[in-house]
């Protein structure tokens, strides 16, 4: 009877114990928000990267959390574009778990499905800028949309007896080659155009009446890369652009050397100019 009694009290006690381990808190499950992948698009956005290159980027993460309607609607107030939004849902959807399949019979070989093809072969874009000096801003663009941008164009002109921030160069004196963008693009041939700023300051003492205090306005002179009808303001140059014939599963790799001649004997300023080479791997 002891022992039976024994056994009795231990399996109540290991009874008592499972049930009291306490279930998940489904409010401690990490939100679909935080996810490292929905970070990155966010980071994206947040960069100022153009809608194309954020989509090219959510299809090589290749897979997202479930987002419910409330996320989807968090993201595109926070910038997200439709088609980026469109594609993390068909990733989402593709990275469901498949339905349980049953174990094959004994002495059947496994069948090897057929590796899915990606409609539309793609090329690739890689501009590299060749730095010689120092610039405060860069822009390459693509059949005459803005892909990649660095820096800052710098506008504007300060109050009297006051000084403007001076502006920010692009990386580091001996950082002189830059990879400016990579891009997938359609078979096909594309233009690839490059432009860049030289941005100081100066102030108006050769023009100021006497008794008056100075101002401080930046200066901008260079090359856009795309034509300079919008509001920035400065001397810019002759903008040119360079053709990439790409075919499918080649890269087309353009190298933009930034080049600067010095003035005239009778003075004035440098002139500013880009020239290209271009290379298939």
């Amino acid at each position: 009877m002891k022992l039976n009694a024994r056994i009795f009290i231990a399996t109540a006690a290991v009874l008592i114990a499972m049930t009291s381990v306490a279930p998940v808190d489904a409010g401690e499950q990490k939100s679909a928000l935080e996810d490292s992948r929905v970070v990155e698009v966010l980071a994206m956005v947040d960069g100022g990267l153009s809608s194309k290159i954020i989509w090219a980027k959510i299809h090589d993460i290749g897979s997202f959390p479930e987002l419910s309607g409330t996320d989807l609607v968090y993201l595109k107030e926070r910038g997200v574009p439709d088609n980026a939004l469109v594609r993390m849902i068909e990733l989402e959807q593709a990275a469901a778990p498949a339905p349980a399949v049953p174990a094959a019979p004994a002495m059947v070989p496994p069948v090897t499905a057929p590796v899915p093809q990606i409609p539309g072969d793609t090329g690739t874009i890689r501009v590299v800028i060749k730095r010689p000096f120092m610039i405060t801003y860069y822009e390459v663009a693509v059949d005459g949309e803005i892909l990649a941008q660095h820096g800052k164009l710098w506008e504007g002109m300060s109050e009297p007896g006051h000084i403007l921030k001076r502006p920010s160069k692009v990386g580091k004196r001996k950082d002189t080659m830059i990879t400016a963008l990579e891009t997938d693009v359609t078979p096909g041939s594309h233009d690839v155009a490059v432009g860049f700023a030289v941005t100081w300051v100066e102030d108006d003492s050769d023009h100021n009446e006497f008794g008056k205090y100075n101002q401080e306005f930046y200066v901008n002179r260079g090359v856009r890369a795309v034509a300079a009808d919008d509001d920035h303001e400065g001397e810019w140059g002759t903008k040119t652009a360079i053709a990439c014939d790409v075919q499918p599963g080649q890269t087309c790799v353009v190298t933009a050397t930034l080049e600067k001649r010095a003035p005239t004997g009778l003075g004035g300023l440098p002139i500013y100019s880009v020239s290209y080479q271009t290379t298939i791997d």
